[in-house]
C-alpha cells in the first residue's frame, strides 16, 4: 500500500497535468454529441386525420389540437362569413378519439344536428355543422399511417447513446482517480462510492429504458454529466457526496414518475388544482415555520435536514400555468393562474427570496405570452413589477446592499465584495483546462459549491467545461422552442418552454451574479450546484422537456403505438 501511495505521490502531478485535457476532450465529445443530436433533431409533422369541407375539399389535421375558424391564425381556415374567427376546437387524445368544443361562436356548432354545448366526440361519418356549413372527419388509412411512422423513423432518429455513455463512464472513473491523487490517504471513501454509485444508477436507467424500446437519451446524458460535476463540486467543499447522490437518485425517480404522469393529459388536468393547492401549502408553511439563511426565509428544518419548499413549488407553478388549447380560451383558467402567480411571488418577496421571485416572474411572463400572445399586457405587467421592485429596494436593507455592491465589488474586496472578488479570481486562475479536481483553493469560500459553483467549475475543471455546462442548459431551451412546431398539445409546449426558461434564467442569475455582471441573488445552477431540493427539482423539471419530445421512440412520457400499426411513438 505504501508503494502504491509513493507511486501516486510521484506520478500524481503528471497525471493531473495530463488528465485535465483528457477531461476536456471527453466533455467535448459527450456534450457536443448530445447537443448536436438535440439541435439536429427533426420532429416531422404527421397527418392524424382530415376534415372534409362543404366544397368537397379535405384539410389535413397535423396536430392533436386544432382551431377551426375564419381567422388566418386558425389551424383550419374556413372563409365563410357565417363562421366565427375562432369557431371551435378539434382535439385528439392519446387513444385516438377526436372531440369538438365550441368557442362561444355566433352561429353555434352541431354534431349530427345536436347543438354542441360542451365537448362532444366527433367520429368518422358524423356531420359537423358550423355556421350552416357541413364538415366531416375523415380518418387516415392504415397505409398512410404506416407511411407517416416510417417518415418519422427516418427523420427523427437520434444518434446512438452508447459511445457517449461509455465516455461519461470513463470521465467518472478518471474523476475518482483524480480525487485519489489530489487527496491521497485523506480521500474519503464517500467520494468514489458516490461517483461509482451515480455511474451504476446511470447504466441501470439506460438499460431499463432500452428494455422499454426507448432510444433517445440526450437530455438524460446531459443531466448525468452535470450531476457528475455536482458530486465533484460537493466533494471539494463539504465532502457530503452521499447525501448529494441520494438527492440525485430521488431526482431521477421524480423524473420517471413525472414522465409517467404526463403521459395522460387528462390525468394532468384533473389533478392540477390539487397540485396547485400543495404549492400554496408549501409556501404558507415556509412563511410560518421557515428559518432564515443569508437573509432569506426560505428553508424548513425537518429532523436535522433542510429543504427549500419554494423549489418544489416550481413544478406546481408550471403544471398550473400549462394549458391545453381548449383552456387557452377559458378566462377562468387564466384568472386562477394569475392569482396563483401573484401569491407565489408575494410569498417569495415576504421571505426576502428575490432571486426566486425573479425566476418565478420570468417564468410567468413566458407562460403568459404563450397563453395569450399579447405583448402589450406583458409590458404593463413588467412596468408594475418594476415599480414594486423599486419599493422593495427601499424596504429590504440586504437587498438594497446587494444592488449597491453590484458592479463595485472591487471597491471593498475584503467586505461586501469578498465572495465575488474571490469567485472572479478563481475563475480566471483555472485557465482552459483548470487546475484539476481537488487542487483548487476556492472551495474554502462560503457557497462555492452552490451560488458560486460556476467559478469553482472554471477553477478546477477549466473554462471550457464551465462554458459547456452553461451551453447544455441553453441547448435544452433551443430544443424546447423547436419542439413547439410538432407539439401535440399546447399543454406540453407551454410546460416545456416554461421549464427551460426557468432553467436558463436561473443559470444566468447564477453565472452572471458570481461574475458581478448581475446583482448577486444566491440562486443555484441547475443540476450542478450542491443542494438536495435544487437537484431533485432540476430532474423533475426535465420531465416537462422530455414530454415535449415527439421523436420516434424518444420519450417515455409518450406512449408507444400498437406494433401492428408499425409504429412505436404516438
Amino acid at each position: 500500500m505504501d508503494t502504491f501511495q509513493n507511486i501516486m505521490t510521484v506520478m500524481g502531478p503528471y497525471y493531473t497535468a495530463a488528465v485535465r485535457w483528457v477531461f476536456v476532450l471527453l466533455a467535448i465529445f459527450i456534450l457536443v454529441k448530445s447537443i448536436k443530436s438535440l439541435l439536429q433533431a427533426k420532429n416531422p409533422s404527421e397527418i392524424w386525420a382530415y376534415i372534409g369541407g362543404p366544397d368537397g375539399s379535405s384539410t389535413p389535421l397535423k396536430h392533436w389540437e386544432n382551431v377551426i375558424g375564419r381567422a388566418s391564425s386558425a389551424d383550419i381556415v374556413v372563409n365563410l362569413n357565417s363562421i366565427s374567427r375562432n369557431h371551435g376546437t378539434l382535439v385528439r387524445d392519446a387513444r385516438g378519439t377526436w372531440r369538438y368544443n365550441d368557442l362561444h361562436s355566433k352561429n353555434g356548432s352541431y354534431i349530427n344536428g345536436v347543438k354542441v354545448k360542451k365537448t362532444m366526440p366527433l367520429r368518422p361519418g358524423d356531420v359537423l355543422t358550423l355556421g350552416g356549413a357541413n364538415f366531416s372527419l375523415i380518418p387516415v388509412s392504415l397505409q398512410e399511417k404506416q407511411q407517416n411512422i416510417q417518415k418519422r423513423k427516418r427523420k427523427s432518429r437520434p444518434v446512438s447513446p452508447w459511445t457517449s455513455l461509455i465516455a461519461l463512464t470513463v470521465f467518472q472513473v478518471l474523476t475518482v482517480v483524480q480525487f485519489k491523487v489530489a487527496y491521497g490517504d485523506d480521500c474519503p471513501p464517500s467520494i468514489p462510492t458516490s461517483i461509482f454509485g451515480l455511474c451504476a444508477i446511470m447504466w441501470v436507467y439506460f438499460l431499463f429504458m432500452r428494455s422499454l424500446r426507448r432510444i433517445a437519451f440526450e437530455m438524460e446524458t446531459i443531466a448525468f454529466f452535470l450531476s457528475t460535476l455536482s458530486l465533484a463540486a460537493t466533494a471539494v467543499h463539504t465532502g457530503n457526496t452521499m447525501k448529494q447522490l441520494i438527492c440525485i437518485i430521488l431526482g431521477v425517480v421524480l423524473f420517471f414518475l413525472l414522465c409517467w404522469f404526463l403521459r395522460d393529459l387528462n390525468r394532468s388536468k384533473e389533478v392540477r388544482m390539487l397540485i396547485l393547492g400543495v404549492g400554496v401549502v408549501l409556501l404558507l408553511a415556509t412563511l410560518l415555520f421557515g428559518t432564515t439563511h443569508y437573509g432569506a426565509k426560505n428553508w424548513i428544518e425537518i429532523g436535522g435536514m433542510s429543504i427549500q419548499p419554494a423549489e418544489l413549488v416550481k413544478i406546481s407553478f408550471i403544471i398550473a400555468g400549462a394549458a391545453t388549447l381548449d383552456e387557452l380560451y377559458e378566462k377562468g383558467n387564466l384568472t386562477i393562474f394569475m392569482i396563483f402567480s401573484g401569491f407565489c411571488m408575494g410569498c417569495l418577496a415576504l421571505m426576502s427570496d428575490f432571486g426566486g421571485a425573479a425566476i418565478f416572474f420570468v417564468t410567468f411572463l413566458v407562460i403568459a405570452f404563450l397563453r395569450s400572445g399579447d405583448f402589450s399586457k406583458l409590458i404593463l405587467i413588467v412596468g408594475a413589477v418594476a415599480l414594486a421592485g423599486m419599493l422593495v429596494l427601499t424596504l429590504k436593507p440586504h437587498v438594497r446592499q446587494r444592488f449597491a455592491t453590484w458592479g463595485h465589488v472591487w471597491d471593498d474586496p475584503m467586505g461586501t465584495g469578498y465572495q465575488q472578488t474571490r469567485a472572479m479570481s478563481a475563475a480566471a486562475s483555472g485557465g482552459l483546462p483548470g487546475v484539476g479536481a481537488g487542487k483548487g483553493w476556492f472551495h474554502t469560500t462560503a457557497a462555492s459549491d452552490t451560488d458560486l459553483v460556476f467559478s469553482l467549475l472554471a477553477e478546477e475543471w477549466g473554462l471550457i467545461i464551465a462554458i459547456l455546462a452553461v451551453l447544455c442548459i441553453v441547448t435544452l431551451g433551443v430544443f424546447a422552442v423547436r419542439s413547439i412546431i410538432a407539439g401535440r398539445s399546447a399543454y406540453y409546449s407551454i410546460a416545456a418552454c416554461a421549464a427551460t426558461s426557468l432553467f436558463i434564467f436561473q443559470t444566468i442569475l447564477n453565472v452572471f451574479g458570481a461574475l458581478d455582471l448581475l446583482p448577486f441573488t444566491g440562486v443555484t445552477f441547475p443540476f450542478v450546484s450542491s443542494g438536495g431540493t435544487s437537484m431533485i427539482v432540476s430532474w423533475g423539471l426535465l420531465a416537462f422537456l422530455k414530454a415535449a419530445d415527439t421523436r420516434q421512440n424518444a420519450s417515455f412520457a409518450v406512449r408507444l403505438d400498437d406494433k401492428k400499426e408499425g409504429g412505436l411513438a404516438s
